[in-house]
């Protein structure tokens, strides 16, 4: 109001002066929803001529014609407000719904295993604004308030496409985050009372079978907890409860195979960059009760960073009779002397830095014979022509006679990274001579390890007469790429005649002699077999 009396009064001055209103220019202002009209004297320029009229320019405003233009008589100005702000609304985030196969649903039978429950996310837009009316809004953000959790849904598949065969013993794996176990024949599995979320680091069985040690990731999200310790008192009890040790943050957990309810462990600090936690290389004896609870944790090797890459964590693994403990980190194998509580060095080798890019390291694989004399070792060989060791593509078997201290490196060369070796049970032959094999994985195209399909090779005990028993040349090769969880990626049972392998995502039995192969689960996600007697 106070603008349109200012430009009256102008109006009515220049009536009352005929000979200015020769010279004077009519000009219209456009702004905030009004109209002005005034007279003025020349020459002025449009900048001029808003000051006169009290009209201030915001930064962002948009002026026609600009502010320095020389006015001309009947000129109309218009002033645009602009307004940029930032606004941020509360979304809903979907939950997903996921499908587990079981078989302990019948064929086409469905059952909610967890509800699923929407997330909430913060959003916030720059929002732009012409004289009050939105233009443009631009998401600058997205936060993750909470993390929805998705609904879990249980599929029954049917069993009966599986040819039934006899099981000695027990094989327990993982599929779909969850403990499973096959007894007496392919066709009696179940799910284990574990609870769902195992993530692969720790899965454990006690050499008789009835104690079972595994990681969970917690049930909510959190920065400092990475996982859970859990055990399984009685896996031949289907209303057993599991227990919640008190131990978080695992990297290595691994029965004691000379203690019972003893088992020795590893832990780990959560972190945000890869790999997503910092081993602290350190390690405990602990030892339960018979209801699951630790009564007493003793320190054997002091938390410790030696070593390149250490945040990678040292791996740990018993002979069968619990007298010697190896390790293997990314740069080399040993032995843990026990005493002294130090790791002595058996190999070294480069580590391998080509898949450091992609997030991970390659750390070795170990096994022991089954009497306790032999370490076999996946390690990192010498370079193929002028590349730089640390980029080598080659991945050898070596072995150590750790009584004599002597080492065969390779014992079997360019099998590949993931050959993942493993000692057959001792047999006693009909002449009454002891005999055992190894068998390993070996890369179809070991240039490309990494990737490559494998094949199951069968050798003698000393590495001669290797052979492959599976799959067979016109079928796809193994690929454990696919499972990078800890331990071994197949196994023997007790009397050295068949394997259990991953092979497509389930579980395979080979049977060494013949190379005939039995399909014993169809989840089609099976992970980390364990073949106890």
């Amino acid at each position: 109001m106070r603008r349109l009396l200012i430009a009256l009064l102008a109006v009515l001055l220049t009536a009352c002066d005929p000979s200015a209103a020769e010279t004077l220019l009519r000009v219209r202002i456009q702004v905030d929803g009004q109209e002005l009209a005034l007279s003025v004297s020349p020459p002025i320029s449009v900048g001029q001529v808003l000051r006169r009229a009290n009209v201030t320019l915001g930064a962002f405003d948009r002026l026609n014609p600009p502010d320095f233009t020389p006015v001309t008589d009947g000129m109309v100005i218009t002033i645009v407000r602009v307004e940029n702000r930032a606004e941020c609304v509360d979304e809903s985030v979907p939950y997903a719904s996921e499908t587990l196969k079981t078989p302990d649903l019948p064929e086409g039978v469905t059952r909610v295993l967890q509800g699923g429950v929407n997330g909430l996310a913060r959003v916030c837009y720059d929002v732009l604004l012409e004289d009050g009316v939105e233009r443009r809004r631009t998401q600058s953000s997205r936060t993750i308030i909470t993390q929805p959790i998705n609904q879990v849904v249980a599929v029954g598949v049917d069993l009966s496409r599986l040819e039934p065969i006899p099981i000695s013993g027990a094989i327990f794996y993982i599929s779909n985050g969850q403990a499973r176990v096959i007894r007496e024949t392919s066709l009696n599995q179940v799910t284990l009372p574990t609870g769902g979320n195992l993530d692969g680091f720790v899965f454990s069985v006690s050499p008789d079978g009835r104690r079972l040690l595994y990681t969970r990731k917690p049930e909510s999200p959190s920065l400092d907890v990475f996982n859970e310790l859990w055990v399984l008192m009685d896996t031949a009890d289907p209303n057993a409860q599991p227990v919640k040790l008190i131990v978080d943050n695992v990297f290595y957990a691994e029965w004691l195979p000379d203690r019972p309810n003893a088992f020795s462990y590893s832990t780990l600090r959560p972190r945000t960059e890869p790999p997503a936690y910092q081993a602290l290389n350190d390690l405990f004896v602990a030892q339960l009760d018979a209801a699951g609870k630790i009564i007493k944790a003793e320190p054997l090797l002091p938390p410790t960073d030696s070593g390149m890459y250490s945040q990678w964590g040292t791996h740990f693994a018993w002979s069968p009779d619990g007298k010697q403990l190896a390790w293997a980190q990314a740069e080399g194998v040993g032995l843990v002397d026990l005493q002294r509580g130090a790791l002595r060095k058996l190999i070294d080798f480069r580590i391998y830095q080509t898949t450091l890019a992609r997030g991970w390291l390659w750390q070795p694989s170990l096994a022991w014979s089954a009497d306790g004399a032999i370490l076999a070792a996946a390690v990192h060989g010498a370079p193929l022509g002028t590349e730089p060791p640390e980029n080598s593509p080659v991945f050898d078997l070596a072995v150590v006679n750790t009584a004599a201290n002597f080492v065969i490196n390779p014992f079997a060369e360019r099998v590949g990274m993931w050959s993942a070796p493993q000692f057959s049970p001792l047999v006693r032959t009909e002449s009454g001579a002891i005999r055992g094999s190894i068998a390993y994985l070996q890369a179809r195209t070991p240039n490309d390890s990494v990737n490559s399909e494998y094949d199951l090779v069968i050798a003698d005990r000393d590495g001669s007469n290797p052979r492959v028993v599976f799959p067979s040349r016109d079928q796809v090769g193994i690929v454990p790429f696919e499972d990078r969880t800890r331990g071994a990626k197949f196994q023997w049972n007790a009397d050295g005649t068949q394997i259990v392998l991953v092979y497509q995502g389930d579980l395979h039995v080979v049977d060494v002699n013949s190379g005939r192969a039995t399909r014993i689960t169809v989840e089609g996600s099976a992970l980390s077999p364990r073949w106890m007697k």
